[in-house]
């Protein structure tokens, strides 16, 4: 059965499949013989990817790990770390935020279904009403240390940072000596249109967490760290026997380097504007739908009832078109970068369809 992929593995492979630049990454790292050196061992990739991640983030250090979740996990304790002589130790995270489900990570997450029949997950964590800027001031106090967001929210609906609210923030942390810990795990790596989220915002994150489309299909993460926090860390504190071995971090290079290409974000940019119109287009046809939300390949269709948004996840899925469906609600896109346009006026033709069926 032939399927079209709008969720390119939960915004993972972003060049798709069998791409060429991969598959040549992948045969000539095996033909050394070597496809894993510990976390402590410095190699060619591992200082070329560090080297290329921090020159277009924020100047800071890396540290590798093999997922989302683990590259928050080390954000949080840098962090902490850097709060600790300082008596700051509270952190603000978002309503509607996802950042990974190892329990530090499940923290700073604002869905209670996966902190349930767990006990007790880290506490000294406030969330703060997604794009309400009088809510984030109140919560802000001398124990504030960190505030973490995804500018692009992901699990959470693709609901989209507000430049007033991003602005808040920036303003924020300036003042009062906060650190911003940026989540771009989904939303980073070329997937909005710019090779981060956050650059939509004017931001300098002091900590990136990045995961998902950084290998392409190859788990790694990476935590970038700005060298003022960085220093902080004594060898040692925190470390990782997989991160950033010879395989993944060889692949991630060129992947990285595949994508953060003018023309290629560029295109990642005019393919999001053309599903933008399709979705639109499908809006304006069928009032089942209550808000469609999109920054470049990155989209949610949100309906007005779960029972429906199921309906047609599971309709769509049967008729060969992958999606994945968030907040009970939405219908979450985020297809391979290298998608066509004739693909996603096809994939939206799917779930027009699909509708049309239920209307009828």
């Amino acid at each position: 059965k032939k399927l079209l992929d709008f969720s390119a593995g939960v915004a993972v492979n972003s060049l798709g499949y069998n791409h060429s630049v991969i598959k040549k990454t992948l045969q000539e790292q095996l033909k050394t013989g070597i496809t894993h050196l510990s976390g402590s061992q410095i190699h060619l990739y591992k200082t070329k990817l560090s080297k290329l991640l921090s020159k277009e983030s924020n100047k800071g250090d890396v540290f590798f790990s093999n997922s989302g979740a683990e590259s928050i996990e080390a954000a949080l304790k840098v962090a902490r770390n850097f709060g600790s002589d300082k008596n700051k130790d509270e952190i603000i995270a978002m309503t509607s935020s996802f950042h990974g489900r190892t329990i530090g990570a499940l923290s700073l997450g604002s869905n209670k279904q996966y902190k349930s029949n767990i006990g007790p997950v880290p506490g000294k964590v406030k969330f703060c009403q997604f794009n309400d800027s009088k809510n984030l001031t109140k919560l802000i106090n001398k124990k504030t240390l960190a505030i973490i967001i995804e500018f692009i929210q992901g699990d959470g609906g693709i609901n989209i940072c507000s430049k007033e609210f991003a602005k808040t923030i920036k303003e924020i942390c300036k003042k009062k000596k906060i650190l911003l810990i940026a989540d771009e795990i989904q939303g980073g790596i070329g997937r909005t249109g710019k090779i981060f989220a956050y650059k939509h915002y004017g931001v300098s994150p002091d900590i990136i967490t990045t995961a998902k489309g950084l290998g392409s299909g190859i788990p790694i993460g990476a935590t970038i760290v700005k060298k003022d926090i960085a220093k902080k860390i004594n060898i040692g504190f925190h470390g990782s026997t997989f991160g950033g071995g010879m395989l993944q971090t060889r692949v991630a290079y060129n992947v990285f380097q595949t994508i953060n290409k003018t023309n290629f974000l560029n295109n990642v940019k005019s393919k999001g504007i053309l599903l933008e119109q399709l979705l639109n287009k499908l809006h304006s046809n069928h009032d089942f739908i209550k808000e469609i939300r999109i920054k470049g390949l990155m989209a949610g269709i949100e309906f007005k009832n779960s029972q429906l948004a199921l309906k047609i996840y599971e309709k769509t899925s049967k008729d060969g078109l992958i999606t994945t469906l968030v907040k009970g609600t939405t219908i979450r896109i985020t297809p391979p970068l290298i998608i066509k346009a004739d693909e996603l006026k096809r994939g939206i033709k799917i779930i027009s369809d699909c509708l049309n069926k239920i209307k009828n």
